[in-house]
C-alpha cells in the first residue's frame, strides 16, 4: 500500500464487510489495487497534506469507493451482472460518477 492511504481497519467499517466474509489479505489486495490505479490516473502527490502526508479528503472518499466496487464485483465474472438481473441479458457494472467527480481535479492530463 502506497503511504497515506486510509488504513485496513478505516475501509472495513466504511464498506461493512466483516472479516469473516472478506479476509484481511483480500481486502489488502483490493486496497493495494484500488491505490495503484488511483496512483496511475491521478497526481496524488499534488493531493496530499504536506503535514501529515495523508491524501486529500475526495481522492480518500474515491479509493474508498474503489475498493467497494471491487468487493461487490468479486463474485461477478468479467464484472457482469447475470441474465436475470437485466430484462435484455448480461450488463456491465457502470462506471461510478462519484469517483469520476472526486478525482477530477487530480487526474494526469496526457497529450498524445
Amino acid at each position: 500500500m502506497p503511504p497515506g492511504y486510509p488504513p485496513l481497519a478505516d475501509v472495513r467499517a466504511y464498506v461493512r464487510v466483516p472479516a469473516t466474509s472478506l479476509p484481511d489479505a483480500d481486502l489488502e489486495r483490493f486496497m493495494a489495487a484500488a491505490a495503484q490505479d488511483q496512483n496511475d490516473r491521478c497526481d496524488t502527490d499534488r493531493g496530499r497534506d504536506p503535514d501529515s502526508g495523508n491524501v486529500a479528503d475526495a481522492l480518500a472518499q474515491a479509493f474508498m469507493r474503489r475498493v467497494q466496487r471491487e468487493i461487490a464485483a468479486k463474485n461477478l465474472p468479467l464484472g457482469m451482472v447475470g441474465v436475470d438481473a437485466t430484462e435484455y441479458g448480461p450488463s456491465r457494472i457502470q462506471l461510478d460518477a462519484l469517483i469520476v467527480d472526486h478525482e477530477r481535479g487530480y487526474l494526469r492530463q496526457v497529450l498524445a
